[in-house]
């Protein structure tokens, strides 16, 4: 840590350290405990079969959405699931051929929820500015490294200074027998001034270093167990890994995360974790090895005691994450994940160009947009709690039909925050008080589209310029617009202030169309993620039937009234609602009459599977 700190701030440090490495320490025994108890009757784990799903914390293959504050589960992922569309031909008195598949991976928000976004505690970071997500807190980092480099050059020239000044009484003092002074007295102003200030910044910077640090590892979990899912899920029967495969070896596997939260309050620091986790995939490559003893598939230095075991799996045997640069920092790590399949499916269902050791990497791109009410008040500049108090006081914000679901909230004068919230937390009461950031999602999906644009160029080349290589970005935004991504971008640029749902419908197209994967997440993966995996869902099945000869699904033109009457079925009759049920106790989308007056036309639910009006949100 250098010199320039205090003994308290070592002290505190010693200990904030010491509580998060045996946390730590603590959940991969819980997790593996829990791992062994799925594969071996020797092993048992606490009893919680009465216990409903909703309210379960020991770590199990499901995690609900509300667990989201529980440090012990902060590196899994919550309510993660394959959401998948199957669709087959019925022809009179033959059996039902199977015509096409759909998958798309819903999940909660990649976050470092239990850790909390408003700063460090223990420490002044609400004032110095550290709060919020990855993203920011990141960018704050190298603020503070910047700070403690001006305040150490500030430092040696108070010093060089102060040198020069006592040079000319040096003559004087000798002169009169005395000895010249050697050392700088602690009343010296400018040299006080500059030791205190590198004090202060460097105990913050390595306050921060080390909250970004175990950060980073919570949200990098998450989101790898997501990718990893979304792999395995495209090479399912009927997925994109029997066409894609040769390109997914050579170039990558593209994963696209369509983030669905607000820029404000809480979830814009989710945002902002999100974004480094979905980052951090780049360092990960994934190899597929057959679960037996003569494999040659350069698993070769993992052994039974390292292997991971995977229960309740017919074909997932095992997982290994090896760590390939021991002496790499930064963007030079890089991760291996060997996953271990049951021989028979290794042999017969994966392509051969992912067999033989074959690295796979992700390629992964996060393009959001919030949909909700939350994004609704930010892009207007003022809360939506404001907005709706005014208009009650007699302003003229809201639509007539609005105002009066506003007025039927209002309970003794008073508008609590469980009008606007989602539902199945308590901690999310800070929507009045959190600032927007009204620039972050066109910063995100400007950056996702050059990086789609890059593999786009890189597996079906456009025009005369030759492909870069996928990972090399130093080129990318010298790349003319692909001609798969002219109307995303179009959308993407004339999107500022406006809930523009059109950049993830049309991103999800691109991607199906590269043969990548996708996930679709909000805060708590059930409600927003519901309205939106079931209109992808809807629009796939109406291309699929809508789909002339010759021609694309990307390029099939379906009504927006046949997709919204599929959405509607699947959001009443389909898998969304036990979903919520399962995370939150209750078979309804936790979205209220209000709030769904704000969501795009398209992520509109039905007004049967609305919670009530007023109903308080489950804690």
């Amino acid at each position: 840590m250098g010199s320039f700190i205090t003994p308290g701030f070592l002290k505190q440090q010693a200990e904030q350290r010491t509580g998060d490495a045996a946390m730590l320490s603590e959940r991969y025994d819980k997790y593996f405990h829990s791992v062994l108890s799925g594969v071996s009757p020797d092993v048992t784990t606490e009893d919680e079969s009465d216990v409903p799903l909703f309210k379960r914390r020991t770590p199990r293959p499901f995690r609900p959405s509300n667990s989201r504050p529980d440090q012990l589960l902060a590196g899994l992922g919550f309510n993660v699931h394959v959401q998948a569309v199957s669709l087959s031909i019925l022809q009179d008195g033959n059996a039902a051929i199977p015509a096409a598949v759909y998958h798309s991976v819903t999940h909660g928000a990649p976050a470092d929820h239990a850790r909390g976004f408003g700063g460090i505690k223990g420490t002044d970071s609400g004032e110095n500015g550290a709060r919020g997500g990855l993203r920011r807190l990141e960018t704050k980092r190298l603020e503070l490294a910047k700070e403690v480099d001006d305040n150490i050059s500030g430092l040696i020239n108070a010093v060089g200074e102060f040198f020069k000044m006592r040079a000319h009484t040096a003559a004087i003092r000798q002169q009169s027998g005395l000895k010249p002074s050697r050392h700088i007295p602690p009343n010296v102003q400018a040299v006080s001034y500059y030791r205190s200030r590198i004090t202060a910044s460097t105990q913050k910077l390595h306050s921060l270093t080390w909250d970004v640090a175990v950060r980073r590892g919570n949200c990098f979990s998450q989101a790898l167990g997501i990718a990893v899912t979304s792999y395995l899920a495209s090479l399912s029967d009927g997925g994109p890994g029997w066409r894609f495969a040769n390109l997914w070896a050579k170039h990558g596997y593209l994963i696209t995360f369509e983030g669905l939260l607000s820029a404000v309050g809480k979830e814009l620091g989710m945002i902002e974790d999100a974004s480094t986790a979905v980052e951090m995939l780049r360092m990960v490559s994934v190899v597929l090895v057959s679960d037996d003893s003569n494999n040659n598939d350069g698993s070769a230095g993992s052994t039974s005691r390292q292997r991971i075991p995977v229960p309740f799996s017919p074909f997932v045997k095992w997982v290994y994450l090896i760590y390939l640069t021991p002496n790499g920092s930064g963007s030079k790590t890089q991760y291996r994940l060997d996953v271990g399949l049951d021989p028979s499916y290794y042999q017969n269902r994966v392509p051969a160009p992912l067999k033989g050791g074959a690295a796979v990497r992700f390629f992964p791109v996060l393009f959001q947009m919030g949909v909700d009410i939350r994004q609704w008040g930010a892009n207007t500049g003022r809360s939506v709690t404001t907005q709706i108090k005014d208009r009650a006081k007699g302003g003229n914000i809201l639509s007539e039909s609005t105002s009066k679901d506003a007025e039927d909230v209002e309970t003794n004068g008073e508008f609590g925050v469980d009008l606007i919230n989602d539902g199945d937390e308590e901690d999310d009461d800070d929507e009045a008080g959190g600032v927007p950031d009204n620039e972050i999602l066109v910063q995100l999906n400007l950056e996702a589209i050059r990086k789609l644009n890059l593999y786009a160029h890189a597996i079906n080349p456009a025009g005369a310029q030759s492909p870069l290589p996928t990972y090399d970005q130093s080129q990318a935004q010298s790349l003319p617009m692909h001609p798969y991504l002219v109307s995303l971008g179009d959308t993407i640029k004339s999107s500022a202030g406006k809930m523009d749902h059109g950049i993830l419908d049309k991103a999800g197209t691109v991607v199906q169309r590269l043969g990548g994967g996708s996930t679709v997440f909000c805060k708590s993966g059930k409600d927003r993620t519901g309205m939106s995996c079931t209109f992808k869902q809807a629009q796939f099945t109406q291309r699929f039937m809508k789909k002339e000869a010759n021609a694309t699904l990307e390029d099939t033109h379906v009504a927006g009234e046949d997709v919204f009457s599929i959405s509607t079925l699947n959001r009443i009759h389909g898998t969304r609602v036990p979903i919520c049920e399962k995370n939150a106790g209750e078979s309804k989308f936790a979205f209220n009459a209000l709030q769904a007056k704000f969501m795009p036309p398209a992520l509109v639910p039905p007004s049967i599977t609305l919670a009530s009006l007023l109903k308080k949100p489950e804690t």
